[in-house]
């Protein structure tokens, strides 16, 4: 496992699966090598009894980190990049992902994408029916996410600025701390930055505060 997650009665361990054994061929060269996938695997918690392993789902991309998914009731929500990010940059992007249990599997039941084209997931924090994204290659969009209905995620707004946040905090319910770097227009990081922004209009994203 390479992240884990934990709700008060759901265990995930997040995997990446980086090349597939289909994906070569006869004289082992590697085919699609931006084709990676991260598989989740949900366990039970019940009191005074063994945690019991529950159903396994695969999403394509790379994730990120624990804050990178969330559970609410009853949905799996998860954040991944796909795409040649380490590269190019031309054909990434992050996807958002609603797991739900169906039997023994985690199926897909909601998507939006198209979060940082050409970029790279920095931070993420998924908080109840919200939840806010960073991407950033030069210039860093903040997005906020409308999470309240879990078959049709949607991103309410969007904020372009220079740098980008690596850690991502809720202050109350209208005001989000982010800890990162300062950055240049061209994408030369600068030092350390500290930012409050409000979230209060989710169409509009606001910085409101920073410290460099």
């Amino acid at each position: 496992g390479d992240s884990i997650y934990s709700s008060l009665d759901r265990f995930y361990v997040a995997t990446s699966r980086w090349l597939a054994p289909e994906r070569f061929t006869d004289d082992m060269a590697v085919v699609g090598f931006d084709e990676t996938f991260t598989s989740f695997h949900a366990f039970e918690f019940v009191a005074d009894e063994p945690a019991r392993y529950l159903a396994s789902g695969t999403v394509q991309g790379q994730l990120l980190n624990q804050f990178s998914l969330d559970e609410h009731r009853g949905f799996l929500r998860v954040l991944t990049t796909h795409g040649e990010n380490w590269d190019t940059g031309e054909a990434s992007e992050t996807v958002l992902t609603v797991l739900e249990e169906q039997g023994d599997r985690l199926v897909a039941v909601g998507e939006v994408g198209g979060l940082g084209q050409g970029e790279q997931l920095y931070s993420a924090r998924l908080l109840g029916d919200v939840g806010f994204a960073v991407t950033f290659r030069q210039i860093d969009p903040f997005y906020v996410l409308d999470l309240s209905d879990p078959t049709a995620p949607a991103v309410t707004g969007e904020l372009k600025i220079p740098g980008f946040s690596t850690y991502l905090h809720p202050l109350d319910e209208n005001r989000v701390l982010g800890v990162g770097q300062a950055a240049t227009d061209q994408g030369q990081t600068t030092g350390l930055k500290v930012s409050i922004f409000d979230v209060s209009d989710p169409a509009r994203p606001l910085e409101t505060a920073q410290w460099t």
